[in-house]
């Protein structure tokens, strides 16, 4: 009996860096349909920062959050659409407003050691209905036990998944099984792994991440996103399926 892990595609939203933050409500469109019909059942869109950070600061994109939001929505089947919450850039106006647009799930990103910026959004989502997905963003930062215990405050405030995010790219396959290991011990919440691309093991460390308790992936379309770029969806979907796993993305 094969194994299931549930990929979750975030070109529209990380991806969104690696092109000035200049997707179009038609690209949106276009891309979220090709991703629902391939089977990925949970698609982040919205600025490549996050929710209401279309700015000076970090680039305005060519579009609202809400049209993007929109677009996606309007665009899929069966996929849910997320947005990226990251507390002191968005708002809670704004993520009303997303969910006004049709979001079923809020991804509530913080730093890895200041878990505690998230209890509100997520307390709030969480009374709003949605999926609440949380990251521990350079989780790198943090040896396993002490992001462990960060992960059980998020754990606490209802979250329904606890990711280890390596969002500088600086783990091998080692580092990020050892935190996941860490989290499975700690937490009852489900565990995603999100893998940046810089020291090109993005996908190993996915695979690794899987086998030590991780049952959300992130991945990116050709590997679009900050920095060096995400792990590839297309490539996770595959090398999944040849590990033994079932994603149930075609």
């Amino acid at each position: 009996m094969s194994k299931k892990i549930t990929i979750v595609d975030t070109t529209l939203r990380d991806g969104m860096s690696s092109v000035s933050h200049q997707f179009t409500p038609q690209n949106v469109a276009d891309i979220a349909r090709g991703l629902d019909n391939a089977g990925v059942s949970t698609i982040e869109v919205a600025h490549g920062i996050g929710l209401g950070a279309s700015s000076l600061q970090y680039g305005f994109a060519a579009a609202t959050d809400v049209e993007y939001v929109r677009a996606a929505v309007d665009a899929v089947e069966n996929a849910d659409i997320a947005v990226l919450y990251v507390p002191g850039i968005a708002t809670l106006t704004e993520l009303q407003k997303a969910i006004d647009a049709g979001i079923k799930t809020v991804r509530v990103a913080v730093h890895c050691t200041e878990a505690d910026c998230g209890q509100q959004p997520i307390e709030w989502a969480k009374e709003q209905g949605l999926n609440v997905m949380t990251f521990l963003m350079m989780s790198h930062k943090l040896e396993p036990e002490p992001l462990a215990e960060q992960a059980a405050k998020l754990d606490s405030y209802g979250a329904d998944v606890v990711y280890v995010v390596d969002s500088a790219g600086a783990m091998v396959p080692q580092h990020a099984g050892d935190r996941v290991a860490a989290l499975r011990q700690a937490i009852s919440a489900d565990i995603g792994f999100h893998a940046h691309n810089n020291l090109g093991v993005g996908i190993a460390n996915a695979l690794t991440a899987a086998e030590n308790g991780a049952t959300f992936i992130d991945g990116s379309l050709r590997g679009l996103g900050a920095s060096a770029g995400n792990a590839q969806t297309e490539v996770l979907a595959a090398a999944f399926e040849r590990a033994g796993w079932d994603t149930g993305v075609e």
